[in-house]
């Protein structure tokens, strides 16, 4: 902040031209405008500065811009003909500044005098510039939430796919008796108390950012039939001082997102989970996820600790992180079933084959491929003869939307052809003791399955 203090200056006056050019004093810390230490420039209403805004400088040539005499020191004003300040025939064109003083010594200068704060940049539209202790400081102007009480405290909520920030007006927060540094989440640990301030319409807020994941600093999720919420709590303190008019208050806030295949796998608490990261370069790769859903809505992942009947479905929903919707589509050519995760396995059991249903003896419906960033497989839940794993293993690719990306392609040009990635989950084993219970009481155990599978352009 620059700090300007209405002085009355000694001049030492020489002649330019028609005027008398105002010369800095020997014993003076004036500096001029253009020298290299200083490098200033003038400013509408405040006068001039040089570039660390804080040391006043006397401007030279054109580079004063701002009317009457701010650019000048006290009993001068600045000529445009002879460009310089100067205090002849100053008469009313000095404004208060217009009593020529003969001598005055920089260096005795004290501070007693009546100082008025200017403030740079300006104060926000709730904050006035004000004098705290030789320095132009812009406080909250609390008269402007006179009359308001706690119900005022409503905080903005910005949600994001991967951020929530709760904002908060910062003077009203003070206003009413509270400390706006104060703010902190349900876990008010370090690593969730990142608190900034930002301007919003013209208005200083604070601002604390969440994220929506289960558990995260306290946060707690919900779902229903179409969305998932995410909610948190934002407390606020009291000011630290003698007389307290308030109680701390805590404000919930929540965000809501549309339950979707991919935002249902963050409500999964216990998911097993692979990951790699590939780049797209050319021939690159492209992050792709796949996951087990109970419902046909995929907007329930299995989870770790669920068990699957033998012959209900289960539904495998893959998805591409890829940007360019545009342009790429994503592909399963093919997938299967292993007891082991070994892909040569002589039980091996094919699922889709060719982008369709592969017809081995296990029900398989191909609900969506080839027509967007995502894939659905509907699959009736099986088991290995004693085995209580099962690992499920699929080739996808990023399919050019003008390419031949739908229908059952069993062939394939040796350029598109998908590098397989194999998962192997650890499934709950509900099997009793005996190898030899009935196929029906057989159980396939499914996990959320968060796999990333490399994928080639077609």
């Amino acid at each position: 902040m620059i700090f300007l203090c209405i002085l009355v200056l000694a001049a030492t006056l020489i002649e330019k031209g028609s005027a008398e050019c105002y010369v800095i004093p020997s014993d003076s810390d004036l500096v001029v405008c253009s020298d290299n230490s200083c490098v200033g420039r003038c400013y509408s209403n405040i006068g001039c500065f040089c570039s660390d805004q804080t040391q006043k400088c006397l401007p030279t040539n054109s580079e004063c811009t701002p009317p009457d005499n701010l650019c000048c020191p006290e009993g001068n004003f600045w000529s445009s003909v002879d460009n310089c300040c100067t205090s002849k025939n100053c008469r009313n064109k000095c404004g208060s500044r217009g009593q020529k003083v003969e001598s005055f010594n920089f260096s005795s200068f004290t501070s007693s005098f009546t100082a008025t704060a200017f403030c740079y940049p300006s104060c926000q539209a709730s904050e006035i510039c004000e004098n705290v202790n030789n320095v132009s400081t812009c406080n909250c102007n609390t008269t402007m939430y006179a009359g308001l009480n706690i119900s005022a405290l409503v905080p903005s909520v910005q949600c994001d796919s991967d951020i929530i920030e709760v904002s908060i007006n910062k003077c009203l927060v003070t206003s009413l008796g509270f400390d706006s540094t104060s703010l902190t989440l349900n876990d008010a640990s370090e690593n969730c108390s990142y608190l900034y301030q930002t301007t919003t319409d013209n208005v200083t807020v604070v601002t604390l950012q969440s994220r929506p994941v289960t558990g995260w600093c306290g946060t707690v999720m919900k779902t229903d039939s179409s969305k998932v919420y995410y909610t948190n709590t934002l407390h606020i303190g009291i000011l630290n001082k003698p007389i307290i008019t308030t109680n701390p208050v805590n404000i919930s806030f929540t965000c809501s997102y549309n339950l979707t295949m991919q935002t249902s796998l963050a409500t999964a608490l216990h998911p097993v989970l692979s990951s790699v990261n590939l780049t797209v370069n050319g021939e690159g790769s492209v992050l792709t996820t796949m996951a087990a859903y109970w419902d046909q809505a995929y907007s329930v992942p299995i989870q770790s600790t669920d068990e699957v009947l033998v012959g209900s479905p289960f539904y495998l929903g893959l998805f591409s992180e890829s940007t360019d919707g545009d342009t790429f589509v994503l592909r399963v050519d093919d997938c299967f079933g292993t007891p082991d995760g070994d892909n040569n396995n002589v039980n091996k059991v094919m699922l889709v084959s060719g982008g369709c249903p592969a017809n081995q003896g296990v029900d398989v419906a191909v609900e969506e491929n080839g027509q967007s960033l995502q894939a659905r497989i509907k699959i009736n839940s099986f088991a290995f003869q004693s085995q209580p794993l099962v690992y499920i293993t699929c080739n996808v690719r990023l399919c050019f939307k003008n390419a031949t990306c739908t229908g059952c392609n069993v062939a394939r040009s040796a350029e598109s052809e998908t590098s397989p990635l194999t998962i192997s989950v650890n499934f709950l084993d509900s099997f009793s003791d005996s190898a030899s219970s009935t196929a029906s009481s057989w159980t396939m155990l499914a996990g959320s399955l968060f796999i990333f599978l490399s994928m080639k352009f077609f």
